[in-house]
């Protein structure tokens, strides 16, 4: 079955307010190897320090790209069983609060990761991460 969706980035502000450690977290990593690919690899090697922060810029730009917080409405109706086989198939599992989050020790969890689902009617609107939604929709078209 063919769904119609809407398939939408937060802006950055709004990463901001949903996660705020996600942001920094990030920040402190390109710092942390900013200092590593400054100080500590002209030490060790006769390395290229301009093509190592490329890289560097590049990986977290990328990890940020796909993991950003997304937002998910579907305009076909779809039943809550599927998408909560779905979700089971990649390892979430409602919590008590009412959202679902990843089944993974505590300190690798990000707010950033949970999938929060709101019925309106006869639309289903899923809020978490880009390349997870980006997967519901793959597996729910087949």
């Amino acid at each position: 079955m063919k769904f119609h969706y809407s398939l939408h980035r937060l802006s950055l502000a709004k990463q901001w307010q949903k996660d705020r450690f996600r942001i920094a977290f990030f920040i402190l990593i390109g710092l942390f190897f900013s200092a590593v690919i400054k100080w500590l690899l002209p030490q060790l090697t006769h390395g290229n320090i301009t093509g190592g922060f490329t890289g560097m810029l590049c990986g977290l730009a990328a990890s940020f790209w796909f993991t950003n917080i997304a937002w998910l409405k579907f305009k076909t109706p779809i039943r809550l069983s599927d998408l909560d086989s779905v979700l089971e198939g990649y390892n979430y599992q409602q919590t008590e609060q009412g959202y679902y989050e990843l089944q993974i020790a505590k300190y690798r969890r990000f707010k950033s990761q949970r999938i929060y689902i709101s019925n309106d009617g006869n639309d289903i609107t899923l809020e978490g991460p880009y390349n997870t939604l980006k997967r519901i929709i793959n597996h729910l078209n087949k």
